[in-house]
């Protein structure tokens, strides 16, 4: 009498045999998934950078902007006047303007201070009173 050997032997490991690995479709996802991710933090870090910048460059605008202001309340009243815009001396990049609201007592003076940014100008203004006492 011939023994027979089982079948279920070589069906469970046909089977484990598909089960070791990856299909070609998942890996694809998974490097789609991958990338995606990879792209939005490039895109984060790229835009932390750039936003970075710009407050450096409002501040400095602030800072030249109080300059000027200190530099007006040592003017006499009479003297005060209308300027600019014109570039500031250490800062080649930023264009400073004053505005006086002439005839009044105190007089409103305005100081811009605009620079270049990607997709045109921006610019921060500081108002003051300057009173003839």
């Amino acid at each position: 009498m011939q023994q027979e050997t089982p079948n279920h032997n070589r069906v469970e490991s046909s089977k484990m045999s598909k089960d070791n690995g990856f299909t070609l479709l998942e890996v694809l996802i998974a490097t789609i998934i991958l990338s995606v991710g990879i792209v939005a933090l490039m895109w984060a870090f790229s835009s932390g950078i750039y936003a970075t910048g710009d407050i450096e460059n409002v501040d400095l605008a602030l800072n030249i902007a109080q300059a000027k202001i200190e530099q007006i309340k040592n003017t006499p009243f009479a003297s005060l006047a209308d300027s600019g815009p014109t570039a500031d001396s250490d800062f080649s990049n930023f264009n400073v303007a004053v505005n006086v609201a002439e005839g009044q007592n105190p007089m409103q003076v305005d100081v811009t201070v605009a620079w270049q940014v990607k997709g045109g100008q921006t610019s921060v203004t500081l108002t003051t009173l300057i009173a003839d006492y």
